[in-house]
């Protein structure tokens, strides 16, 4: 465990002693008294469902309870906020999301408000992105791909997943920032992106470890940094865009869990304690990994910060660039 992640257990564990006194006692000790619901903003069979599923098969090993996830993606994921908006605040629904959940309201209107009517319980994950580019191309560091994009002999497109996604969000403010002539290019689905890299129709993508590591691995991708404050374990030979001298790209996607806004708060600290628990336990860090998400566990208090702080910065982004989801970009 990181020092960082293990100072904030420590703290969190202290706690719990004044969790157990009268009358927080009495709140706590029937929770849970019923099944968990953990509602998910994806497809069943998707990375996201796997992480859902593996999640609660371990929190239901440790709370005795029932824990059944609902796999919502109607309306781009909206109708997975909106269930958990308008459950009971009994501490017995979550509402697994992640960064995105926090900048869709400027891309499209909502019911509800991430920020105003959700509590967030705890960070659970991570998700890096790599910046990867055509292996044939004279590209080998974020400097060539520069001074490439900058250029006007050679044409260099960005691409991603489809508008509002964390890898689109990420490749907007990427070409945007650093002056690329041409438009970012939006892929449905990042198999999708490799396969038009590969094809000769695209230069670079922005695109999670499990989608370019074989490319990357035969030789047909390289890959020129990572997004996130440290290298990532799937590549640790890849430096961070920062090291690579891109500022503004030290922050990874986190995918973290959330209850109604008048959710008691002994009870979101307990879930939050028995998450901290889950992440580390039997097969979720493996089935987050292969999905290229890096276990990483965050105490309410710092996750709600960070929730806070990219809910502005994205939101910013968004509305800069003038993105709709209708927009095609």
């Amino acid at each position: 465990m990181p020092d960082r992640q293990r100072r904030l257990a420590l703290a969190w564990l202290g706690v719990l002693p004044a969790m157990l006194t009268s009358p927080a006692h009495a709140l706590l000790q029937g929770y849970p008294s019923q099944p968990l619901r953990l509602v998910v903003p994806a497809a069943e069979g998707s990375a996201f469902d796997a992480l859902a599923r593996a999640l609660a098969t371990q929190l239901q090993q440790q709370v005795g309870r029932d824990v059944g996830v609902e796999d919502r993606p109607a309306a781009n994921g909206m109708a997975a906020g909106e269930a958990v908006a308008r459950a009971p605040s009994d501490g017995h629904t979550l509402l697994l999301q992640q960064t995105t959940f926090v900048a869709q309201p400027a891309l499209e209107p909502a019911s509800y408000d991430p920020l105003r009517d959700f509590q967030p319980v705890a960070m659970v994950a991570t998700l890096p992105l790599f910046l990867a580019v055509d292996a044939r191309l004279p590209i080998y560091s974020i400097t060539d791909l520069l001074a490439q994009a900058r250029g006007e002999s050679v044409t260099v497109n960005c691409g991603s997943d489809i508008v509002g996604t964390w890898s689109h969000l990420v490749a907007e403010q990427f070409v945007r920032d650093y002056a690329f002539h041409a438009p970012h290019v939006a892929v449905r689905g990042e198999a999708g992106l490799v396969q038009q890299i590969l094809a000769g129709r695209m230069t670079t993508c922005f695109a999670c470890y499990p989608s370019v590591a074989a490319a990357a691995a035969n030789g047909q991708l390289r890959l020129l940094g990572v997004t996130g404050g440290a290298r990532s374990r799937f590549a640790p030979a890849v430096p961070t865009l920062r090291e690579g001298g891109l500022a503004g790209f030290d922050r990874s996607a986190w995918i973290g869990t959330f209850m109604p806004a008048r959710t008691p708060r002994l009870l979101s600290m307990r879930a939050a304690a028995e998450l901290r628990r889950a992440v580390a336990s039997g097969d979720v860090p493996a089935t987050l990994r292969a999905g290229g998400f890096e276990p990483e566990w965050d105490a309410p208090d710092t996750f709600a910060q960070a929730v806070r702080r990219d809910a502005a910065h994205w939101q910013g982004v968004i509305r800069q660039a003038d993105l709709r989801l209708d927009s095609g970009e």
